[in-house]
């Protein structure tokens, strides 16, 4: 009888130690499972490159279809790239910074010019459908988008009358620009976006077009551009990846 109660009571604390162990494994696997992201995977998530092409299209002195906005960009349009590095630090504000390679071009009745610019700018956008309904799942979302930055230039400007020598004009040193617009992107997958964006560049200079006035207005510019943006690192993966490397698998938010 004295045997029987001690196999019972052995049995138990077997059972005891045998759930305990169990338990103590699935524990240490779960709180595995919930480790937060490594400071690298966090580092390189919502970031972005993107790249566009566009039309450029030039306001000063030597200009003449200032008004007319098909005519300014068939007869005093010039062409643009530009390439930038984005990261989306909330689904509503972004920063990014930029650079421009382009021409401006205008003409009067007096004379024309051809310039050559490079532009490079931080900018801030802000995601107009994030900021009234949070937690969207539109794939199509406007933003506005505005930055400071600064510009060098070289100028050629040709005069009709034949007896008027060409000038020629260059930026000694960076002059300061001041960018303001909007656009919109529509989210094609998870790794890239292709959009369009119209933006205006306010230059602290009346000497782009080789001219200047007396009004001393500051010559300004507008860039209108298509492009598309590759997110780095937001493509799926199977929850079996997340399980290897001891992290939650997460929802992809959209920007």
């Amino acid at each position: 009888m004295k045997h029987d109660k001690r196999n019972i009571i052995y049995l138990i604390a077997w059972n005891l130690l045998l759930i305990s162990l169990i338990i103590l494994i699935n524990g240490n696997a779960f709180g595995q499972y919930n480790k937060p992201p490594t400071f690298f995977s966090k580092l390189i998530k919502n970031w972005s490159i993107s790249a566009n092409v566009g039309r450029t299209s030039f306001f000063g002195d030597v200009s003449l279809y200032d008004e007319q906005f098909n005519e300014k960009m068939s007869k005093e349009g010039a062409y643009g790239t530009c390439f930038s590095i984005s990261r989306q630090f909330t689904p509503i504000i972004g920063l990014s910074g930029q650079i421009l390679f382009g021409q401006l071009s205008g003409s009067n009745s007096k004379s024309q010019f051809v310039s050559n610019i490079v532009e490079y700018s931080g900018n801030m956008t802000i995601n107009l459908v994030n900021l009234f309904i949070p937690e969207n799942s539109a794939r199509f979302s406007p933003y506005f988008i505005f930055g400071l930055g600064q510009f060098s230039y070289d100028t050629k400007l040709k005069f009709n009358d034949l007896n008027t020598p060409d000038i020629t004009a260059a930026s000694k040193s960076p002059e300061l620009v001041y960018l303001f617009g909007g656009g919109a992107y529509y989210i094609i997958n998870n790794a890239f976006d292709v959009y369009t964006e119209f933006s205006g560049r306010r230059m602290d200079n009346d000497r782009i077009d080789g001219s200047t006035s007396n009004s001393k207005d500051n010559d300004y510019y507008s860039y209108l551009s298509i492009g598309l943006s590759y997110k780095l690192n937001n493509s799926p993966r199977d929850t079996r990846y997340y399980k290897r490397m001891g992290m939650k698998s997460p929802l992809i938010r959209r920007r």
